[in-house]
C-alpha cells in the first residue's frame, strides 16, 4: 500500500471508559498505548520513531501533535503544582511565602522535564481512543522508514 499522508480509516469514534482507562492506564507506565508493550522511550526527552513491539508510529502522521501534548503537559504541570500548592498551605502553620515564591516555579520547571513523556504518550492515547488503528493502517504505520512521510516532507 503506497499511502503519501497518514488519513484514519475509521473516523471519529465514541470511546468507551474502559477502552479510555486502558490507554491513558498504558500511557501512564510508559508503554505504548496500542499494544501495552514498549519500549517507546529513546530518552527521557524523546520517544522511538516506532513502538519496539506493534511498529506504531508514536506520531500517527500528524503535523499538529505538539498542541496536543503541549496542553496536557500544561495541564499536568498546573494540577500537580497545584496540590502542592493547597498541601503545604493545609499543613503549615505559617504560609511560607518565601518557600512557595522561590519553590514553585523551580518545582515548575522540574516538572516541565518530569512529564514530557507521559504527556506525549497520553496524547497519543487521547488520539488513539478517539481514532483507533486499522490493520491497514498498522501496516502503513509498520513500513515507514522515516518518523513522518507526508507530501510536505517529500523532496520535490
Amino acid at each position: 500500500m503506497n499511502r503519501p499522508e497518514m488519513s484514519s480509516e475509521t473516523g471519529m469514534a465514541i470511546p468507551t471508559v474502559r477502552g479510555m482507562l486502558r490507554l491513558f492506564g498504558r500511557a501512564f507506565l510508559l508503554r505504548c498505548p496500542h499494544c501495552g508493550k514498549g519500549p517507546v522511550l529513546q530518552s527521557w526527552m524523546k520517544l522511538r520513531v516506532k513502538c519496539g513491539t506493534c511498529g506504531l508510529r508514536l506520531q500517527r502522521g500528524e503535523h499538529d501533535t505538539v498542541m496536543g501534548f503541549a496542553f496536557i503537559l500544561f495541564a499536568l504541570v498546573g494540577l500537580f503544582s497545584y496540590a502542592v500548592l493547597v498541601v503545604t498551605l493545609l499543613v503549615t502553620r505559617t504560609t511560607p511565602w518565601d518557600l512557595l515564591q522561590n519553590g514553585l516555579p523551580v518545582l515548575v520547571i522540574v516538572e516541565l522535564f518530569a512529564f514530557f513523556p507521559f504527556a506525549k504518550l497520553l496524547w497519543l492515547a487521547f488520539d488513539l481512543a478517539l481514532r483507533p488503528v486499522t490493520p491497514s493502517e498498522l501496516e502503513w504505520h509498520r513500513s515507514a522508514t522515516q518518523q513522518f512521510e507526508t507530501e510536505r516532507d517529500a523532496p520535490r
